[in-house]
């Protein structure tokens, strides 16, 4: 919920408009020539202090994002900061850590192979730049070079939902699940933290960072991430160079060596793309993803209501999340369109003293400090674990009182109807209702 924060009184402002109007000296009835002196020296000393006191700055909106709500201290403004739209392309053509394009047949092979079709690469980078561009706002953030959101290209075709290839890895960074654990993802019945794009991404950049500080060279941090990091600790024993070529020269398996060159390949055709005569998408800003931290238990349809997408699409975003509510096992952060982000921020009105969702203040277009205000809902069950002897659910009553502090979401998701039902049945045009208001609600 967004508050108004007001410049507060400078001290002293009163005593300067007294001062300036001089009414309560006039009326001051002066008993000795030394009082009167006083005053006036007085009265010339704040008049030369409000003269060079700059002019009040104008209020400045604020928006409240702590859990639970803290007011906000006197005269604290909080200033907007909108970052600019994140340029993947550009983060890689900048970097120089693999910019060897046509050194290594290997290289150059991959390279001819994977823009064989211009029109096919361009649908696949044209399909996947929002996640390309999450991460390589993950990786700028984390020192991670640029040609690293190439990555999960290579890995899955940056399909967050992709299944095991190879043995039990899944999601667009390929994790197995021991592997998955170790860096901190969730996987369980209702939530798989590898298909995940957030938590997944998070435990990536964890991984390379490590990697890197074991190594010291990007191109070998690839190589142990394919290979392990055993393989690459065993390939550099008794070869303390990497050779000169855009592949180190080192006795490792096969399947590393091709991993790298073909890491480096589609770097290649993005940092060169008219010699494949490959034309890449443009960012915009309809490409930012967000993050929105919602409570356990919430129903995504719902959810995605609020935030004016189809459930279908939150979820293609979200494939971590295997049942219909957020698990309480589960970190509890949706991907979203920043846009649609913004939507569910101005559809949703809730008291200082609810949960307030987080937003994450690293996304393109978003203003640092947003928050998405979201009714905490208690931790349900999911629907397969209930008893066979659970009450059933209660009949929709025909009315509704609102109640204060209630909101068309709360009360959507208390009788399982959609903002957009309980809107259309009351012909309401806005997204806020009052306290004391009858709503019709519909079985």
């Amino acid at each position: 919920m967004a508050h108004a924060v007001s410049t507060p009184t400078r001290p002293g402002s009163a005593l300067c408009r007294a001062a300036s109007g001089q009414g309560p000296i006039r009326r001051m009835r002066a008993r000795t020539a030394g009082i009167r002196l006083t005053l006036t020296l007085l009265a010339s000393a704040v008049l030369a202090a409000c003269a060079v006191q700059p002019p009040k700055p104008p209020a400045t909106a604020a928006v409240v994002t702590a859990l639970p709500a803290v007011p906000t201290p006197a005269g604290a403004v909080v200033k907007p900061h909108v970052n600019p739209v994140v340029q993947p392309w550009a983060s890689i053509q900048a970097s120089d850590v693999m910019h060897d394009c046509a050194d290594a047949p290997l290289i150059r092979a991959n390279a001819a192979r994977y823009a064989r079709s211009p029109a096919h690469f361009e649908a696949l980078l044209r399909q996947s730049l929002p996640l390309i561009t999450y991460v390589q706002t993950k990786l700028r953030a984390n020192g991670i070079p640029g040609e690293f959101a190439m990555l999960p290209m290579l890995e899955s075709s940056y399909r967050a939902d992709e299944p095991s290839r190879h043995g039990d890895a899944a999601g667009m960074w390929q994790f197995m699940p021991t592997t998955a654990r170790r860096h901190g993802i969730t996987v369980s019945r209702h939530y798989d933290g590898r298909l995940d794009p957030v938590a997944s991404t998070q435990a990536a950049v964890t991984m390379l960072k490590s990697l890197q500080r074991q190594f010291g060279d990007w191109r070998l941090v690839d190589m142990a991430y394919n290979a392990g990091p055993y393989a690459v600790t065993a390939a550099l024993r008794g070869h303390p160079g990497l050779g000169s070529g855009a592949i180190p020269d080192i006795p490792i398996g096969a399947a590393g060596r091709r991993h790298l060159a073909k890491l480096m390949a589609l770097n290649c055709i993005v940092r060169e793309p008219a010699r494949f005569a490959v034309r890449l998408p443009k960012p915009t800003g309809g490409n930012a993803l967000t993050t929105v931290k919602v409570p356990a238990g919430s129903h995504l349809s719902t959810v995605a209501s609020m935030a004016d997408v189809s459930t279908s699409a939150l979820r293609q975003l979200n494939p971590g999340y295997r049942g219909a509510r957020i698990p309480a096992d589960s970190p509890r952060t949706l991907l979203l369109p920043a846009d649609a982000a913004q939507t569910l921020l101005t559809a949703l009105t809730v008291n200082a003293s609810e949960s307030v969702a987080q937003v994450d203040t690293n996304t393109p277009q978003l203003a640092a400090g947003g928050g998405i205000p979201l009714p905490a809902e208690p931790v349900a069950p999911d629907p397969d674990s209930i008893a066979p002897d659970s009450d059933p659910t209660p009949a929709v009553p025909a009315e509704h009182r609102v109640h204060d502090g209630e909101t068309l979401w709360s009360i959507a998701h208390q009788f399982h109807v959609s903002v957009g039902d309980l809107k259309h049945w009351n012909h309401l045009h806005g997204n806020t209702v009052r306290a004391g208001a009858v709503l019709h609600v519909h079985g």
